[in-house]
């Protein structure tokens, strides 16, 4: 398809400006490479969450992340590549893809750059344009210049749409409606932790069906907190366990002197104690053993989030894991996903020591846990749907270029 009279023009004056320099952040790995940009403002989480996803089922892959806004707070993990959002520049897109050389590029949301688009479209990789909206085409050009968009929208392979505004938007720039597939937005939906099933087995026995609650990756500050709402919640529910997990041995340690002074019995999981029906604590500490701890306990207060200040415990993680959630008013950057899941009836705010305490004691009820634990499974499942989608797509495609290769 020839480009329209004023995407030649746009392609002209941006070639033009002096091409600003393009140095890789990585060099380019062997074998399969899926670039995925995410173009809208607030949600590179989710699209972060999709390339760990990918990489996580699709051994050997590598998946490179760049964002139009902002960076990713992403885990360090083999395969994936974040480098700099490249310059719509001519120059720029043919060394960008140049070096990448995407087998898949994966475009999320809108703000449609043509030489990026095009550059890709021309390098034969699969194009997927994923999780649109309307706005994501009300940008100045997008307006004056209807016949870009629709030029561009002609470079993708498949069309996805997060809602019937968005998908009426497509079509009326062009993309006919049985080329624009409807799916739900992309969302966050956080990663499952490991967990060693002997421990598992292990925890499970020696509570024998005690009621339990978890406190993940909380901080020094919150130690007194904790136990006082668990000592209170203990005076009505006598059986009731604190799995305290703390940020490092010497909070740890901390917490274990806490504890003994508040007249509770406590052992350490680091020195290979188990609770036995005596005990009302367990401390622990090592973060590779919280997956262990999310799947053990019903309810999980999310450590960090009483004080200002502090790293707070992802709710999302939590929430995939099958556990109620508590937290308290500062949850820094994840407000969405509170928001999320409080809508959800999935997690409830305390402020304090008694409204932890009557929290603990009400969620820690079977029919209450399940309720809440569900509800939270729900949301992270609906947005691991879409993102699953988004994955089958690229996966088919990657499958066909290994079938033929062969």
């Amino acid at each position: 398809m020839r480009d329209s009279i004023g995407l030649a023009a746009y392609r002209t004056l941006s070639g033009r400006r002096a091409a600003p320099d393009y140095k890789p952040a990585h060099a380019r790995p062997a074998g399969e490479v899926v670039w995925i940009h995410a173009a809208e403002e607030g949600n590179n989480r989710a699209i972060a969450d999709l390339a760990q996803r990918l990489i996580a089922v699709r051994h050997g892959t590598h998946v490179v992340l760049t964002a139009a806004h902002g960076g990713f707070d992403t885990d360090d993990i083999d395969g994936l590549k974040i480098d700099a959002a490249p310059e719509d520049h001519p120059d720029v897109a043919r060394a960008f893809l140049g070096h990448w050389r995407p087998d898949v590029v994966i475009w999320a949301w809108g703000g449609l750059q043509p030489n990026l688009i095009l550059e890709a479209n021309k390098s034969g990789a699969y194009m997927l344009l994923v999780d649109t909206a309307s706005d994501g085409f009300d940008g100045r050009r997008d307006r004056w210049l209807p016949e870009v968009p629709k030029r561009l929208l002609a470079a993708f392979d498949h069309v996805i749409a997060r809602d019937a505004d968005a998908q009426d938007r497509l079509v009326h720039l062009g993309r006919s409606a049985r080329q624009v597939e409807l799916a739900a937005p992309l969302y966050p939906c956080g990663q499952m932790l490991p967990a060693n099933d002997s421990d598992i087995a292990d925890v499970t026995e020696a509570l024998a069906g005690r009621p339990t609650w978890l406190a993940a990756r909380s901080t020094r500050a919150e130690g007194r907190v904790l136990l006082g709402a668990h000592k209170l919640a203990v005076s009505t529910s006598h059986r009731l366990l604190l799995i305290l997990h703390a940020t490092s041995p010497a909070d740890s340690a901390h917490s274990m002197d806490l504890a003994r002074a508040a007249g509770m019995r406590a052992v350490y999981w680091g020195a290979g104690q188990l609770p036995d029906d005596n005990c009302q604590v367990l401390v622990a500490d090592a973060d590779d053993e919280l997956g262990l701890w999310m799947r053990i306990a019903p309810v999980t207060f999310l450590g960090g989030s009483l004080h200002p200040g502090n790293s707070v415990c992802d709710p999302y993680v939590a929430a995939n894991h099958g556990t109620a959630l508590i937290y308290g008013p500062h949850v820094g950057k994840h407000a969405d996903a509170f928001t999320r899941l409080v809508n959800a009836r999935a997690a409830r705010i305390v402020n304090d020591k008694k409204t932890l305490s009557r929290a603990v004691s009400q969620m820690t009820a079977p029919d209450q846990a399940a309720l809440m634990a569900t509800a939270g499974w729900d949301v992270v499942t609906q947005a691991a749907m879409s993102l699953d989608r988004v994955i089958d797509l690229t996966q088919s495609h990657l499958d066909a270029i290994d079938g033929g290769a062969a």
